[in-house]
């Protein structure tokens, strides 16, 4: 049963990749209908975002960009970039 164990949580743990890859494009995206100066790590984490993923204008299928934000997510580029733009997140 620990097989099992260990398959049902790899494709937890990727869902959760997903989930938070389609999270921070929704924000990225309602970000891009702002016009206001948001903080440094708010900023930065856009700024990575956009690097990845280009801003939904037209109607497109999403498959790539949900397959590279998962990617994104899971590299932890996004956290690493924000810490370096504000300093560290640990207590």
């Amino acid at each position: 049963m620990g097989m099992n164990t260990a398959i049902k949580n790899f494709q937890i743990l990727d869902n959760a990749y997903g989930i938070l890859g389609i999270e921070m494009m929704a924000a990225a995206q309602a970000l891009d209908f702002r016009e206001y100066h948001f903080g440094k790590g708010v900023t930065k984490a856009h700024e990575v975002v956009r690097r990845h993923v280009d801003f939904l204008e037209i109607d497109r299928p999403l498959y790539n960009d949900h397959n590279k934000m998962k990617e994104l997510i899971k590299s932890c580029e996004v956290l690493t970039e924000v810490e370096s733009a504000i300093g560290s997140l640990e207590a």
